[in-house]
């Protein structure tokens, strides 16, 4: 197309956009509206044609008497409202940690007598308790006695054979391997002291509102992650326990922030009717089993999916539990610049 033809199309195609706008000849302000609102754009036009421009302005508060970013949809929760909720759940986890302790001598008598299925049953019922407390955050000293209790032998040298692999799982692997049931008394015991500690210390944990509010639905994804998927548990291939305790746990923190929770985009609900669902597929699981929770590898393909979709469920619900909980406003969205962008025919 010759340099004259197609200067004349742009020109053309510019003047059809800005009669869309409204835009005449001269200088021309697009929908400047009342009340001094920013225009929309201003076409200068100029001889030749090709110096004509359009100025096009940012649009963010046109309209009158409204605000540059709009507002929250949810006002900000402060950071006391956490206050109660948190030390009803450490009181929880304490009495959890408790039961498990209560299962330790249980388990000792079981290994001082070379019982492997009593002291199997005395394991999975000292981890299940164990597992409801879910929703504390250790750190330090603390973290260091967590591993101690619950760790597993990955990252460690040597693996399974390092002397600091110790706690339930160390247990596990030596009665799942057919070790010496007596052999693992001294874990036991070593097991029942790190638990007393712990539940001596928890009332003095510190968990952040943002904490709290994140492991909602952080404790069921650690359970399917980590032990549904065999991952943490190899041995017994308790991961189905492991995930009832879970849910057990974030009912029992979802239930802290009821109040909270209420009237703040829906999320009640939903949990309402997603953690239910949940529960009754474990239950049924449990029915199909004679009344006991199956391990790992003895779920049908069919229960394996009903299970995997009822968790999933969960977490999508569990999801929108920490964005209807925060305790700050969300950061501003920039302000549009007055001009940000410049046509030249």
């Amino acid at each position: 197309m010759p340099v004259a033809a197609a200067t004349t199309f742009v020109a053309l195609c510019v003047y059809l956009l800005l009669g869309v706008l409204g835009v005449g000849a001269g200088a021309h302000a697009v929908r400047s509206g009342a009340g001094g609102q920013t225009p929309v754009a201003t076409y200068e036009e100029r001889v030749p044609h090709v110096l004509s421009s359009v100025i096009v302005t940012g649009v963010q508060g046109g309209v009158q008497g409204a605000s540059e970013t709009p507002p929250s949809a949810l006002p900000p929760l402060p950071a006391s409202a956490f206050q109660a909720p948190v030390a009803e759940y450490l009181a929880y986890a304490g009495r959890q940690v408790g039961l498990a302790e209560q299962q330790i001598p249980v388990l000792e008598r079981a290994l001082a007598a070379e019982d492997r299925a009593g002291a199997e049953e005395a394991w999975r019922s000292a981890y299940e308790d164990y597992l409801r407390l879910g929703g504390t955050y250790l750190t330090g000293q603390l973290a260091s006695l967590n591993q101690e209790i619950d760790g597993n032998a990955g990252g460690l040298t040597g693996g399974v054979t390092n002397p600091k692999f110790t706690g339930f799982h160390r247990i596990e692997y030596g009665l799942w391997t057919q070790a010496a049931p007596q052999s693992l008394l001294s874990l036991a015991s070593g097991l029942g002291a790190d638990l007393h500690t712990l539940r001596e210390v928890l009332p003095q944990v510190s968990i952040t509102p943002l904490e709290y509010a994140t492991r909602t639905h952080e404790i069921l994804e650690d359970a399917v992650r980590d032990l549904l998927s065999g991952v943490d548990v190899p041995w017994s291939g308790e991961g189905v326990i492991a995930t009832a305790a879970g849910l057990e746990a974030t009912e029992e923190l979802v239930g802290t922030l009821k109040s909270l929770l209420k009237g703040r985009e829906g999320v009640v609900p939903l949990l309402e009717v997603q953690l239910p669902a949940l529960a009754a597929t474990i239950h049924s699981l449990a029915s199909a089993h004679g009344g006991r929770l199956p391990g790992n590898g003895q779920l049908t393909q069919v229960q394996a999916e009903a299970l995997d979709a009822s968790v999933g469920a969960a977490l999508e619900a569990l999801a929108q539990v920490p964005g209807a909980l925060e305790t700050e406003l969300p950061p501003q969205t920039p302000t549009i610049p007055k001009t940000d962008l410049r046509i030249d025919p």
